[in-house]
């Protein structure tokens, strides 16, 4: 860090170790500690109704259970510089040593919220991919793109805050002289804000757009698109952080003007996590608070129903629908290999009546292990349907 020209250092008031006249406050203390409640409380029902009630942890749940440890250190650290190392002040009133070892914490903090952002949009993408299993060829080499993109962006960033200077420690050396062993630090920042705050606008259109195409029931589509679209609040703070990073390259008074991106960075990072979070716990509410939520799922299982007999199934399933539309294939396939079991062993259409009733013994058994919460009377049935026809012929 270069130190402040003579003349900048004059023009400001005595420094005031002690006792300064002003400061940033707490703010943005309470308001890490209550996002990452907030943010522990959903990260935990949503690893509870994957591996309790759907008893299906995939690859986005992978992710983002990963984008928690470099979250979990950038909430220490953004603690640890306010409270501890008075990063809440003007430069001026802050001493010497309480710098040196701020700026070895913002270096953790901007490669710990790199790393965390990159694993949370790679989470989002990951379901988006699995959204589009089945969908045209063009969107799903647009999503694989798009996770190239956000891999590559999260790599060359960490990378480069890692190695702005050569060697790294220079960074939090403090010289009257420009270091020409740095690169520009607050140009290369700026820059990776832009980029990233493009890729978290991606994350959150791509999986509307999924679901906006979908044939659900209005209301239900109104609540997933209102889910993912929660993103946008990670993508406006994304913007926020960006201009306030612009601000901090005009000022020497670094400490005082990064203070909005410190507090602008923890809401995109901790909103995206919750955001993200939030639509695969709707299994957990709709078997608990039934009373509540289990309207939902009714309006979404009618809706699917409907459509199956119209012949206007969607191979697309939004994250609130996902979980049932797994657990239904799931039942489905194991239904099937039931069936198709019963009909070796039977051998003609006089055995309908026990392939139905086996049928729907095994329906009865999963139904009741799952809670009663999930809805996959409808994939069973189907079957029934389809097997009698079939066996009457």
């Amino acid at each position: 860090m270069q130190q402040p020209p003579m003349s900048q250092i004059l023009a400001w008031p005595v420094p005031n170790y002690i006792d300064p006249t002003e400061t940033r406050g707490h703010g943005n203390v309470v308001l890490n500690i209550v996002l990452y409640s907030v943010l522990v409380f959903f990260m935990s029902l949503r690893v509870f109704t994957r591996v309790k009630l759907m008893r299906v942890f995939g690859a986005d749940d992978i992710f983002i259970l990963c984008a928690m440890i470099p979250t979990t250190a950038f909430f220490i650290i953004s603690l640890v510089a306010h409270t501890r190392f008075l990063w809440i002040r003007h430069v001026y009133d802050i001493p010497v040593e309480n710098v040196t070892t701020g700026l070895k914490m913002v270096l953790a903090t901007e490669v710990m919220f790199a790393a965390a952002c990159t694993l949370v949009k790679l989470s989002m993408l990951m379901l988006v991919r699995r959204m589009l299993s089945n969908a045209s060829l063009f969107w799903r080499r647009i999503t694989l793109l798009a996770i190239a993109i956000v891999i590559l962006q999260g790599s060359v960033f960490c990378m480069t805050v890692l190695f702005q200077c050569r060697p790294p420690q220079d960074y939090w050396k403090i010289t009257i002289d420009p270091q020409p062993n740095c690169i520009n630090q607050g140009a290369s920042l700026l820059v990776a804000g832009i980029v990233n705050t493009l890729t978290d606008f991606i994350c959150v259109v791509l999986p509307i757009r999924t679901v906006w195409h979908l044939q659900l029931h209005t209301r239900q589509m109104l609540i997933v698109v209102t889910l993912f679209g929660l993103g946008f609040i990670s993508c406006i703070a994304g913007c926020v952080r960006t201009y306030y990073m612009y601000m901090v390259l005009k000022t020497w008074d670094t400490t005082w003007a990064s203070f909005p991106v410190w507090v602008s960075a923890a809401v995109e990072l901790y909103v995206g996590i919750i955001c993200a979070s939030i639509p695969a716990t709707k299994p957990f509410f709709t078997t608990y608070l039934p009373a509540i939520f289990g309207n939902l799922t009714t309006v979404s299982s009618s809706h699917a129903t409907a459509s199956a007999r119209n012949g206007r199934g969607s191979h697309l399933t939004p994250r609130g629908t996902v979980m049932d539309a797994e657990m239904a294939d799931l039942e489905k396939n194991k239904a099937s290999r039931n069936i198709s079991s019963l009909n070796s062993s039977a051998g003609d259409k006089h055995d309908l009546e026990s392939i139905i009733s086996a049928q729907s013994d095994y329906h009865s058994t999963h139904a009741h292990k799952h809670g009663g919460g999930i809805r996959v009377s409808q994939a069973v049935d189907q079957l029934s349907d389809s097997e009698t026809s079939r066996l009457r012929r």
